[in-house]
């Protein structure tokens, strides 16, 4: 049987070996914020320069880099021209800083636009509204039961389908409308899409009289059916009948309302709407380099005077070997 070998005594040594760590932790944690004071003390004024050398030169760039301002151009991309619009984006971006190019836009500083991106507006609700896009109700329900509905919503494949989109442009000084005309008319200049444009007006205004002659006739059948309720000669299957056709009347009606709305957007390739510029943009260092500066500044001084401290520090430890040594 094994015998318990703790003491009393043991404990003690135990004991005061611990108190003896933790005495020793605060005593170093003393002497290390004792030797930052003394630090400090020394090199005062070497430190009061450095700050303000550090906040005179943040100032500066916080000058030099300016204002950051988001605009964004609300459009709807016509004619099948959902990639289009975002491969054009993409162009842009890889124009920026090109005076030459911009200035063929009408755009005549380079500050006008340092970023370029789109991006959809989520809806949808206008996305699955109509009967005849049952089918995207469908398919959108069927991958919403397969994962997360906001990530299926906002996903690359599906966000292309919305109808509307928003440019956001950024620029370093204050933006004006003649910046948002040079980049619609970049993004409207496309030969083949701009004789798609003819050839889709076309279709819609012969769609818009089409629909308007169905009116007329179903206006005629309805007519007929008043002259026949004078008569009081109207029969069930009649009133079925004329329920269709109110039905169909309706459709027609809210169809043409739409077509309409869709011959103004016609009007060019990404047709522009609502404008909002010069949105203050606070990005996570701008305006901040007045504070930067200064700690970078203090920071590497402190590394410096460490890793020389560190140097004599060892220096002095071989002397006193090669001393003992001797």
């Amino acid at each position: 049987m094994a015998e318990n070998t703790n003491t009393p005594y043991d404990k003690e040594l135990d004991f005061n070996y611990v108190s003896g760590k933790v005495k020793g932790y605060f005593s170093k944690t003393g002497d290390s914020f004792f030797n930052a004071v003394q630090f400090v003390k020394r090199n005062i004024i070497v430190l009061v320069l450095l700050f303000i050398v550090g906040t005179g030169f943040g100032y500066y760039k916080d000058y030099k880099k300016g204002p950051y301002y988001k605009n964004q151009i609300f459009v709807i991309p016509n004619f099948k021209s959902v990639d289009y619009l975002y491969s054009q984006a993409d162009f842009l971006n890889s124009r920026v800083g090109d005076s030459v190019f911009f200035s063929n836009l009408g755009i005549n500083s380079t500050k006008q636009v340092r970023k370029v991106e789109v991006e959809p507006v989520v809806d949808i609700y206008d996305f699955v509204r109509e009967e005849e896009d049952e089918t995207k109700f469908l398919i959108l329900k069927l991958m919403a039961d397969n994962g997360d509905i906001n990530k299926i919503m906002e996903e690359k494949t599906t966000s292309k389908n919305y109808k509307f989109h928003v440019i956001n442009y950024f620029s370093s000084e204050w933006s004006n409308q003649q910046t948002v005309d040079g980049i619609m008319k970049f993004l409207n200049n496309d030969p083949f899409l701009e004789s798609m444009q003819k050839e889709w007006t076309k279709n819609m205004e012969i769609k818009i009289a089409a629909n308007d002659t169905l009116l007329k006739q179903m206006d005629g059948i309805l007519d007929s059916y008043a002259k026949k309720m004078s008569g009081n000669s109207v029969v069930f299957n009649e009133e079925k009948a004329l329920d269709e056709v109110l039905k169909e009347k309706q459709k027609l009606v809210d169809e043409q309302a739409r077509n309409r709305v869709d011959l103004v957007n016609y009007s060019k390739i990404i047709k522009d709407g609502s404008v909002v510029l010069n949105v203050n943009e606070p990005t996570f260092l701008r305006g901040k380099m007045k504070i930067i500066y200064p700690v970078i500044f203090i920071a590497i001084f402190v590394l410096l005077a460490w890793l020389v401290s560190f140097y004599k520090r060892q220096v002095n430890k071989r002397k006193i070997v090669i001393r003992d040594n001797e």
